[in-house]
């Protein structure tokens, strides 16, 4: 890699958009400083590099933490639009099926002046954490399931797809880490249980039934659903049990670990503290026979572990940071050894245990913000670096925040505790303790007690023409950052997300105005948000009352302040509006498209599977239409070449015609022709690219 000082290196940063604009044939036109070999470089860490990577199986999220560096060249201040630092996920089930895609999220990052923090330290590096959510591969807990992740950073170019070497594209500014996760198992497989005893009139359901019955009938619960079944109660406890991995005690523990030399202040941790914390005589005694009777000592151990703080010999916490996308405060730590955790992967395990501390940068005093935690087991398969894992705390920001132009930066400190919570803001007997900095999001402006959209269809409000209801250009989805297409519309399911935690207790309504008929209708369906506690997700049903208000939840409850979801099934424009009791509104119209594109596509001579002789020219022809096309393309594989196409290259208009001929290759049996429309419009909030295939099958003789 050249080098390059820092004058040049911040030259060469700010030269970056328009390297990427003409690429390395145009180069010479734009007579930059820096050289074409710099652009040609991978790898280069100045400005962020990758903190740590892991996995959170509450959430189902693949994370990696992003240290910014510096104070600037990350294109404007916090007022601005800043730039985006790209994290892609690859997962290897190590089954010989190599690096699967996983996709990408991004960050927003702006240039935050480097201030003091109250110890005169520096405010720098500041660590962000993205989060991926994905469907792994799960397998039953009696094997490991333990995938290779890599993650590759890249500010302001995605990486590219299915590119886990990174040979396509561009990897300036860039950094690549890889570790090894553990995918939660599956408990039992429901088909398979015991079969109930003493009930001999009717045959006896399986789990399964119950499921299939449920999934057939979405707005019955399992529990009403069981009522109907014979001895379905019964079999319902009976598949909870299953789930329910079972603890393995003290004494087994002792037998289990004698050959693996696991310290017995180590299996037998938590009687341990539990005898320093007694005060009763009949409980000391319980514990002390318990050690006895494997020939161990309570004395010797709480003498072993009263010496001890902060061991790192099976578990130590390697990062902090903060989600910025989706305020919350994650660690992540390595597990290091094999057994040593309380049981396999079929039993209860045991808990790794992360408190997190803020620090008022005015006050210098902490702040409890709560802790979390995340089970681990006994995994022979361990690799010699371990296994990391990443535990989630989603967290109110909102006392924190400020305007924009005062960007708030704060220290945080994060404890971690095996099998036990921390107590206090000093290390534990088994655990560490890491510090780092943090940056929150500006303050959103509400005035008094009016609501307050966010986002729409994934889209934040300000990104919505509000006269079109289409998404402005460089819009993107909040919840990752990933770019949409310019002027999209919206299908599928609509979410809406507001303020919310603040007005915790008070009520809204949603009303839904089809501007095209004027007709309006207030939303009265349940509502599911999901909250976070004690480690766990949580969901809660927020019913409308007779007048079909909602009401708002506290943060615990809506961690993703989501107010309404909803499905138009329409093609007009649409208004979402939010009122208060108190008469203040706010609204947001936005441009429905519920129609896929239509294409067509037929060759001159027949159709489907049509014999040709191997060196033949094929004709034929193709029509497209979608009220809002962003692409389409005819692909050929290695059926042969194009000799003549017309029509193709149209790109952001509605419809689409033409002609191709194709010169068929004279060594190939068989290939196909394939046609792919690609519409501008976002689904269900969350993706974009949906597109529509008509796909021709062709035999050469």
């Amino acid at each position: 890699m050249p080098k390059l000082n820092e004058k040049q290196l911040m030259t060469a940063r700010q030269e970056f958009n328009s390297f990427l604009a003409v690429g390395e044939k145009d180069f010479p036109k734009l007579k930059m400083k820096t050289a074409l070999s710099f652009f040609q470089s991978k790898g280069n860490t100045s400005f962020e590099s990758l903190g740590c990577v892991g996995y959170n199986p509450a959430f189902k999220e693949l994370t990696a933490t992003v240290k910014i560096k510096r104070a600037t060249g990350y294109s404007g201040s916090l007022c601005s639009n800043g730039s985006l630092e790209y994290v892609r996920f690859y997962l290897d089930y190590q089954d010989g099926s190599g690096w699967q895609d996983m996709g990408f999220t991004a960050l927003n990052v702006h240039d935050i002046p480097t201030k003091k923090d109250c110890s005169q330290k520096n405010e720098k590096p500041i660590d962000y954490v993205v989060r991926l959510k994905i469907n792994p591969k799960r397998l039953h807990c009696t094997k490991a399931n333990l995938p290779k992740v890599r993650a590759i950073l890249s500010w302001n170019s995605i990486p590219a797809a299915n590119d886990p070497n990174q040979t396509i594209g561009t990897y300036i500014w860039s950094d690549t880490k890889d570790e090894t996760i553990q995918i939660a198992p599956f408990k039992f497989i429901f088909p398979i249980l015991p079969i109930l005893p003493n009930v001999s009139v009717l045959p006896i359901p399986s789990i399964g039934d119950l499921i299939e019955t449920a999934t057939l009938n979405p707005n019955a619960s399992l529990a009403n659903i069981a009522d109907t079944f014979p001895d379905g109660k019964n079999l319902l406890n009976t598949a909870k049990n299953e789930i329910v991995p079972k603890k393995v005690d003290f004494l087994e523990l002792a037998d289990i670990y004698k050959k693996a030399k696991i310290e017995p202040h180590r299996f037998g941790y938590k009687l341990l503290k539990e005898a320093e914390a007694t005060t009763s005589g009949a409980i000391l005694k319980n514990i002390t026979n318990l050690f006895a009777s494997k020939k161990l000592s309570v004395v010797d151990s709480l003498s072993i572990l009263n010496k001890q703080e902060c061991n790192t010999k099976y578990e130590e916490l390697e990062c902090v940071g903060a989600d910025y996308n989706q305020e919350a405060l994650v660690g992540t730590l390595r597990v290091k050894k094999a057994s040593g955790y309380s049981g396999d992967l079929c039993k209860k395990g045991s808990k790794e245990y992360v408190s997190f501390w803020i620090q008022n940068d005015s006050t210098c005093k902490w702040k409890h913000a709560g802790t979390t935690f995340v089970e681990v087991h006994d995994i022979k398969e361990i690799p010699a670096d371990g296994l990391t894992y990443s535990v989630v705390l989603p967290h109110d920001f909102s006392k924190y925040k400020k305007k924009c132009t005062r960007p708030q930066v704060l220290k945080v400190r994060a404890i971690l505790s095996w099998n036990t919570p921390p107590t206090g803001m000093n290390c534990s007997n088994w655990g560490n303790v890491v510090e780092s900095y943090i940056q929150i999001k500006p303050r959103i402006v509400v005035f008094g007690n009016r609501p307050k959209l966010i986002t729409v269809g994934g889209i934040a409000t300000n990104n919505i023409n509000n006269s079109t209801g289409l998404t402005v250009p460089g819009a993107k989805f909040e919840f990752n950052q990933t770019p949409t297409f310019n002027n999209s519309p919206f299908a599928g399911r609509i979410v809406v997300q507001g303020v919310s935690a603040p007005y915790d207790g008070m009520t809204y309504k949603v009303k839904i105005t089809n501007l095209a008929t004027n007709g309006s209708y207030y939303l009265n369906d349940d509502l599911f948000v999901i909250g976070y506690s004690g480690g766990s997700v949580i969901t809660t049903k927020v019913t409308a009352n007779a007048a079909n208000e909602y009401e708002y939840q506290p943060y615990t409850k809506n961690i993703s302040s989501i107010l309404a979801r909803f499905s138009p099934g329409t093609n007009d424009k649409i208004r979402v509006t939010i009122e208060h009791a108190n008469g203040t509104q706010d609204s947001q119209v936005i441009q429905m498209d519920s129609t896929m594109p239509k294409v067509t596509m037929s060759i001159d001579d027949g159709g489907n599977c049509t014999h040709y002789t191997k060196g033949d020219t094929i004709k034929g022809q193709f029509t497209v239409s979608d009220n809002y096309l962003e692409n389409y393309a005819i692909t050929i594989g290695a059926l042969g070449t194009y000799n003549k196409i017309s029509g193709l290259d149209q790109s952001g208009t509605n419809n689409g015609a033409g002609t191709f001929e194709i010169d068929t290759d004279a060594n190939q049996n068989c290939g196909a022709i394939h046609l792919r429309a690609v519409q501008k419009t976002i689904w269900n909030s969350v993706t974009k690219g949906m597109h529509s295939d008509r796909h021709i099958t062709v035999c050469l003789g």
